[in-house]
């Protein structure tokens, strides 16, 4: 599939060479097909929350029944610091679904903070993620903000509408602001719905 600059030039951003990404992955080492999500993306607490995780790059663009593109919208905030990065998914709407949105709303609401842990450079760390209400786009949205040692470390979004699923994540090293960061998001995330709506 295709990122196209309808939606992202107003942004800024640009996509990568898909093709070429899936090739580089799959020259690395892969998990067994056996291994748990947990095993790859390291454990949460409670462990039913592990459904929330960030999809596991690897293994979103290696799998070829589905159409993938990814793109980044950059030199965002006064000292161009920031970074959006994001996937797109598309594929029938069941298959999306099971894949990346495989939760019913009242898991949800048990899992609005939970733990997860993942392994670091200088050993396992810990951090604190809260589930929140996603913008009003497309059929599902949520809203992932993580912590670490009780600072700030990232915010996600992720939206499913029809056959489009979208992973996007925010790279607070700028003066951004979360909230700054999840406007625009919500925006671009926005625009590839409308633009899959109209195909």
């Amino acid at each position: 599939m295709a990122i196209t600059s309808q939606v992202l030039e107003p942004h800024g951003g640009r996509a990568e060479d898909t093709a070429m990404a899936r090739k580089s992955y799959a020259k690395m080492q892969q998990p067994p097909a056996s291994a748990s999500v947990s095993s790859i993306l390291g454990p949460t607490d409670p462990a039913e929350c592990n459904v929330f995780h960030r999809s596991w790059q690897h293994e979103a663009q290696l799998d070829l029944s589905m159409g993938f593109a990814l793109g980044e919208v950059f030199n965002l905030g006064s000292h161009g610091a920031g970074t959006i990065l994001f996937d797109v998914r598309s594929a029938p709407r069941e298959a999306l679904a099971k894949a990346d949105f495989d939760y019913r709303q009242e898991l949800m609401v048990r899992c609005a903070t939970f733990d997860q842990t993942v392994s670091g450079a200088t050993g396992p760390q810990k951090f604190t993620i809260h589930l929140l209400p996603g913008p009003d786009i497309g059929e599902k949205a949520y809203v992932t903000k993580g912590s670490f040692d009780g600072n700030s470390a990232f915010v996600g979004l992720r939206v499913l509408d029809g056959t489009i699923s979208l992973d996007m994540g925010f790279n607070q090293g700028s003066d951004m602001t979360e909230e700054e960061g999840l406007s625009l998001m919500s925006q671009v995330a926005q625009g590839f719905v409308e633009e899959a709506k109209s195909q």
